[in-house]
């Protein structure tokens, strides 16, 4: 019986299934109720009790090694799995301690089979048998999958070349993301790592030249986001997190909703035995000034799990506490400091159904409240904003395999997410030539819901000239969200404080906007011979409040011309539709503003504006042509790539790329003023633009089996609308919004050079550094009226220098460990951010009638902290 996995889903069984039902598919499931789990661990606590009868004394015993040039070394942390070859059996599986030996205590006789498996080595499985009694010994030597026999390097460029041309840009393991010199090895903290992927100043991500909002992240399968904005907003414990990829070409048809890049994330599946971890038990104290400001930074967590009923349903917990104060550098002690506090709760239960199928369902909770999210050294603290959020993602996905081979599947998930955002008082707010000063203007509350359902078919291999791998399947999602938006006004001053401008607002701004999205689509992956492959696919997809007929094609080929597989050529073009932003579904919805200008004296120079909010489209509301009703469009993108990726030894790897992605019908706001005595409007057209290029060169490499580095050059041109809808109201409304203008996109970074590692150093240290040198990020030039000066984007930063670096040592805890013989350890370090201290500014005063002009501000210092947690 065989099962193919879909295309943006790995499953893995709990260890206790056997070898067919691990080829089955796997999803998560969480739930949150403290009391239920602790009654489903003392049921899992009497099936542990009863796996393994005391009255049998054969054992098994060895090390697993690598061995590399002509030495071999033990493997810690490895997973070694233990099978009786008879059906009465229950397989055992253990991981390697810090020398890399295992051992099997307590087995009846009989025979059974050993195997071990590692990424980069030649999976081994040995059989054996036992006598009563007897103990025996039996290493495991793991050999690299790239010293190979002739037979098998035929096999492996064969897979090179065939595998789909929608590989991600970045794959990072468990591993890596614990290792990486994160303070918290969030999954929003770790993308920027990835060539491609830029974070902004105001903390956005920018995915192949795209707004976070036009970009899709799914975790296991479903979308994860904001349902109102489509902002990575959800989060989801770093302990839950087994792995996540980045496709900035994600030609699989499967994949859609989406005007930008793609993150997968795909969750631990349950374990199957009893289980319960401690992590980052120890709060860190905040100082300033010599003095002690409270608890700095506390981010406690648990995780526990284990089976419920004999080895057909299980369940984990992971639960994480997070309170984080940061300083806000530029800003005067002690008014200097936001706050984060909140928790995420992340829960998965999942039953075996039977040999060929599996339900998983998942729950994640996650309240959060983030007071002065806005605050820099131009926006203090009584200037900025909170912003709360509250919710949960409940998930049920059910996986079928045939005895064909086919799958069925399905994932279905609901989502509630309520936010709201306010200021520090209702006071009017200021805009001087030196930043903000009052109250923030605007106040918001939503309450978002989606549902989405994707069932899919995997057909069993085809073959016509080659092997067809062919998948349909249906999206459906629908979003609907209520809310209100109440906006005060807002002064603008000159530097001597005269008031050169008012705005006013008017209306309650009662919100309500839903759309409904449906897509079905089909996918080829069509191995035509050891040296070509190709990706076909298409979607056609409709909306309620978008395109009534959206085709999206997408193509990609593969070609490795040699025999050895050193060299694999790939290339594809794809087309892509967003789906519509609820916030301009409800545009017109949104407080009027009514603009007033005064001169030096005080007095009105004109008659005030109203600015009455439309939906334009294409049209130009002075001209008095019929507006339309509500949007008929959704952003849609071209992207094409050419890449190469050359093995030029077995242990180092070149990749060099092109890439072109080009979107259209992007969603701006923009001011239509009419002469004087007629009717002004704030329009929402669907005319707006952006185009990305990029050219990467990038060198991965091993130096031994544990240690790996990554390099990358990025260059890169992004140019585009600056008034899209994001930029204007995600996260916060702007207070001024000038005349829409085509110019330097804010996530322009031309040059970038990321480089980060993982190396295993002596006394069983790791190390991993990351450093990431760029391009300044660009700014514009503003007057006293908040308009342009010169060109947008025109200037930058300076040239931006980061080195991180986390070293850390896993100890055994003596006297601990399970039945099986698996160990507990506590992993304890720090971590150093900015190491150097460089000067890496986040503010600058830009506005050119201020005294202080042209310089910068907010400097982000070296920031240190430490490393506690309990692990496996």
């Amino acid at each position: 019986m065989r099962l193919f996995l879909p295309v943006n889903r790995r499953i893995r069984l709990p260890n206790s299934v056997g070898a067919p039902s691990r080829r089955v598919l796997r999803s998560c499931l969480r739930q949150g109720a403290i009391a239920c789990v602790a009654l489903l661990s003392g049921l899992a606590v009497s099936a542990q009790q009863t796996r393994t009868p005391k009255d049998v004394s054969a054992s098994i015993h060895g090390t697993v090694t690598t061995k590399q040039e002509n030495s071999a070394s033990g493997v810690a942390g490895v997973t070694v799995k233990l099978t009786p070859q008879s059906a009465a059996g229950n397989p055992l599986t253990l991981d390697t301690d810090e020398a890399g030996k295992y051992e099997f205590k307590g087995l009846q006789p009989g025979a059974y089979t050993i195997s071990v498996t590692l990424a980069g080595f030649k999976g081994l499985t040995k059989a054996t048998s036992l006598a009563p009694g007897q103990a025996i010994v039996l290493d495991l030597p793991l050999e690299l999958e790239t010293v190979a026999e002739k037979v098998e390097v035929h096999e492996q460029n064969e897979a090179m070349a065939t595998e789909s041309v929608s590989a991600p840009e970045e794959n990072v393991s468990e591993r890596q993301l614990e290792a990486l010199p994160t303070p918290m090895q969030k999954i929003k903290d770790v993308l920027p790592i990835t060539p491609g992927v830029v974070r902004t100043l105001d903390g956005k991500l920018s995915l192949r030249g795209a707004d976070e909002n036009q970009s899709l992240f799914l975790v296991n399968s479903a979308q994860t986001t904001d349902p109102v904005t489509g902002s990575f907003s959800i989060p989801i414990p770093p302990a839950a997190v087994e792995s996540f990829a980045v496709y900035k070409t994600p030609y699989n048809a499967s994949f859609g909703g989406f005007s930008g890049g793609v993150t997968t994330v795909e969750t631990k599946p349950p374990q199957d035995q009893l289980h319960f971890h401690v992590r980052n038990p120890i709060p860190f104290i905040l100082g300033k000034n010599d003095q002690i400001s409270g608890i700095g930074e506390a981010t406690p967590g648990v995780e526990f799990g284990g089976p419920i009923l004999g080895h057909k349903v299980f369940y984990s917990e992971v639960f994480q506490y997070e309170v984080k104060k940061r300083t806000v550098r530029g800003l005067p002690y002690p008014e200097d400091i936001s706050k984060r506090q909140g928790f995420d709760s992340f829960t998965t239960l999942e039953a075996i159904l039977s040999p060929q199928q599996i339900l998983t369902v998942t729950v994640n909770a996650f309240p959060f409240r983030q007071q002065h999210y806005d605050a820099n050294s131009l926006v203090p603290l009584t200037a900025s904003n909170d912003l709360d959020q509250k919710g949960g993602a409940v998930a049920v996905a059910d996986k079928y395999q045939f005895s064909s081979g086919a799958v069925l599947s399905a994932v279905a998930q609901y989502t509630r997410f309520d936010s709201n955002a306010h200021g520090q008082g209702l006071d009017d707010m200021l805009i001087t030539p030196e930043g903000f000063g009052g109250n923030y203007f605007n106040r918001w509350s939503r309450r978002g819901k989606e549902f989405q359902f994707i069932p899919s078919y995997q057909f069993p291999a085809k073959h016509w000239l080659g092997k067809h791998e062919i998948s349909v399947g249906v999206d459906v999602n629908h979003r609907s969200y209520t809310g209100t938006s109440v906006s005060d006004p807002v002064q603008l001053l000159a530097q001597d404080g005269t008031l050169t401008g008012r705005i006013n607002f008017r209306g309650l701004g009662a919100q309500n906007a839903s759309d409904t999205a449906v897509a079905e689509f089909v996918h080829d992956h069509w191995i035509f011979d050891q040296h070509w492959s190709a990706d076909l696919g298409a979607r056609l997809s409709s909306e309620t409040n978008g395109w009534s007929a959206a085709v999206a094609p997408r193509v990609g080929i593969s070609f490795a011309p040699d025999n050895n597989g050193r060299t694999v050529i790939r290339a594809g073009a794809g087309l892509f539709y967003s789906v519509l932003p609820l916030l301009a579904g409800d545009f017109a919805a949104n407080p009027t503003r009514t603009v007033s200008l005064f001169d030096p004296a005080g007095a009105l120079l004109a008659p005030p504006t109203t600015f009455t909010n439309v939906y334009v489209g294409n049209v130009n509301p002075l001209s008095g042509a019929p507006l339309p009703l509500q949007p008929g469009t959704t952003p849609r993108n071209f992207t094409w790539n050419l890449e190469m990726d050359h093995r030029v030894r077995k242990n180092v790897q070149l990749r060099a790329g092109y890439l072109d992605s080009h979107t259209s019908y992007l969603f701006v706001v923009n001011p239509f003023q009419a002469p004087a005595g007629g009717n002004s409007f704030l329009g929402l057209a669907n005319t707006g633009s952006s185009h990305y290029r990029e050219v990467e060169g990038t060198v991965r490499f091993m130096l031994r089996e544990s240690d790996q580095v990554s390099a990358s050059y990025i260059w890169s041109r992004t140019r585009g609308d600056l008034n899209n809808l994001s930029s204007m109201l995600i996260p916060f409304e702007q207070p001024v919004i000038r005349p829409n203008v085509y110019g330097i996109s804010p996530f322009d970074i031309p040059n970038r050079f990321v480089s980060w590692g993982i190396f295993a150093l002596p006394w069983k240290m790791t190390f991993s550094p990351l450093a990431d040198v760029h391009t300044g990020q660009p700014y514009s030039k503003v007057d006293v009226l908040q308009n342009y000066v010169g060109i947008p984007n025109g200037e930058r930063f300076g040239t931006y220098f980061s080195l991180d670096v986390k070293l850390y040592r896993e100890f055994r805890i003596p006297y601990l460990g399970t039945k099986s013989g698996k160990a507990h350890h506590v992993r304890l370090g720090f971590y150093s951010t900015n190491v150097t201290n460089h000067h890496n500014f986040h503010d600058v005063f830009n506005n050119v009638t201020a005294p202080n002009f042209g310089q910068f501000a907010g400097f982000l210092d070296r920031r240190d902290g430490a490393v506690i947690d309990f692990v496996d």
